[in-house]
Order: C-alpha cells, then structure tokens, then sequence
C-alpha cells in the first residue's frame, strides 16, 4: 500500500520543510525509545533522511516510527 503524497498545505509538512530549508538541528525520538540528534536532508511520503554529526551518510527513518520531532538550541 503506497503512502498519500505529502500535502504541502498542512502545517506539520511546512514546519518539516522549513527545518530543512534552514538546517535546524533536531532531535527525534522514535517509537522504540531511541533518541537521534542531527539535520534533516528531505522528507518523502514514507522517509525522513536524517544527517547526523560525524555521518557521510544520512539515516532514513520511516515517518510512522517517529513520535516527536524537537529543534535543539
């Protein structure tokens, strides 16, 4: 089953690509507990890419295992 495309007129998807467009650090908690710091790349229907510190290459996380999304500083 594909996901819906992503609607830029809602405001989480704005907020999402306004993070983007100014590299703002972040820190994502997952549904599992983890804790993931960097910036995000680019968001899809699906995926978040995540650029962590030290990293060449971003993680991708599946959106629905995300439960909050926090700039840091």
């Amino acid at each position: 089953m594909e996901p819906p495309p992503l609607n830029p007129s809602l405001p989480g998807i704005r907020l999402i690509q306004s993070w983007v467009r100014d590299e703002i650090p972040l820190s994502l908690e997952l549904a599992d507990g983890l804790r993931l710091e960097g910036r995000l790349l680019w968001q899809d229907p699906e995926f978040l890419a995540l650029e962590r510190p030290g990293s060449s290459q971003p993680v991708l996380i599946n959106r629905r295992a995300v439960l909050i999304i926090r700039p840091l500083g």
